[in-house]
């Protein structure tokens, strides 16, 4: 039987279709791709690994070109997708992981965390402090104690514990966001802390519309749909702090636990609004990290870098995230 046929128990357009039969049609994103042994045009080699067995958590890792013995900081990176389509493993993050590995000089380990509708949030969340966990448990100095499961060589040859970095684009960002308020009241193993968080165009929102957002259509607006299908059962709603950190009642963005931001904005995002509020309720908070001023990446529409790698503004845009990732 065609899907045309199929009841279908919910959707969330242009997104992702549910049927009643269980059964999930993802409308958009690129195909799952292959790692590279070497990749031809970065000489950046990826694999597949596993991080966790319960819940099953995978990931792809990226090793840049290195010398024997090379140390080199750490980019834990989360898709964006509003939580339902893409994965660590599909084109658009692959190549663009690819090109910023390349030339930031970094380790990233690109996050297959659990996806909508099966897993609602806080699943992502929850996959993002376990990969956190996870790579902190590699950084014992005695072999004897290292009790990680699933331990990576390219993390235990080559990484530098002292510089892990968190990140990701739209609703990525917003996990990466959420674990770094995590790491500031939880620790990780081995005493591990993150350096600093990377927040491309990040997903936050609010019920009242602020700055140049549409005050007509603001409650059927996408990003209250999509937050309300992604975690149905959040308190505050669209007020909830993980999507409005600014919001009355929500932790302080003071107690972020990382040294460093960099939070970057485009002209045709429709979250520019609600990141200039976040860097400006961070600066404000009382925060004793370094702020970086806002990277305004041109007139493009968000994520466009995954999408339009060869043009200059996202050749611009990589060489702003490779001087942060240092």
């Amino acid at each position: 039987m065609g899907s045309s046929n199929k009841e279908i128990l919910k959707e969330l357009l242009p997104l992702i279709r549910v049927y009643k039969d269980g059964t999930v049609e993802r409308l958009v994103g690129s195909p799952i791709v292959p790692p590279s042994p070497q990749d031809p045009d970065t000489g950046v080699s990826s694999k597949d690994i596993v991080i966790s067995d319960n819940p099953s958590l995978s990931a792809r890792i990226y090793l840049p070109k290195l010398t024997q013995n090379q140390k080199v900081p750490i980019l834990v990176y989360f898709h964006g997708g509003a939580f339902c389509v893409e994965s660590a493993f599909s084109f658009f993050n692959h190549r663009y992981l690819n090109i910023l590995v390349s030339q930031a000089n970094v380790i990233a380990v690109s996050v297959d965390f659990r996806l909508l509708p099966h897993d609602p949030l806080p699943a992502a969340y929850e996959d993002g402090w376990t990969t956190l966990q996870w790579i902190a448990s590699h950084a014992t100095t005695n072999d004897d104690n290292n009790t990680t499961t699933h331990p990576e060589a390219w993390l235990l040859e080559h990484a530098d514990f002292a510089k892990i970095y968190v990140g990701g684009d739209t609703s990525g960002a917003n996990i990466a966001h959420n674990i770094t308020m995590r790491a500031g009241n939880e620790a990780l193993p081995n005493d591990v802390k993150i350096l600093g968080a990377l927040l491309c165009t990040p997903f936050f929102w609010g019920s009242k519309p602020i700055g140049n957002e549409n005050v007509e259509e603001h409650e059927n607006s996408l990003a209250i749909k999509v937050w309300n299908f992604s975690y149905p059962d959040a308190e505050g709603g669209v007020d909830n702090f993980r999507i409005n950190p600014c919001a009355q009642g929500a932790p302080s963005l003071a107690t972020l636990g990382c040294s460093k931001v960099l939070v970057t904005l485009t002209g045709k995002d429709e979250f520019r609004d609600r990141d200039i509020l976040y860097h400006e309720t961070l600066k404000k908070s009382g925060w004793k990290g370094e702020l970086e001023e806002l990277f305004d990446a041109a007139d493009e529409p968000h994520a466009f870098q995954l999408f339009t790698p060869e043009s200059d503004d996202a050749k611009n845009f990589v060489k702003r995230l490779a001087a942060f990732l240092v």
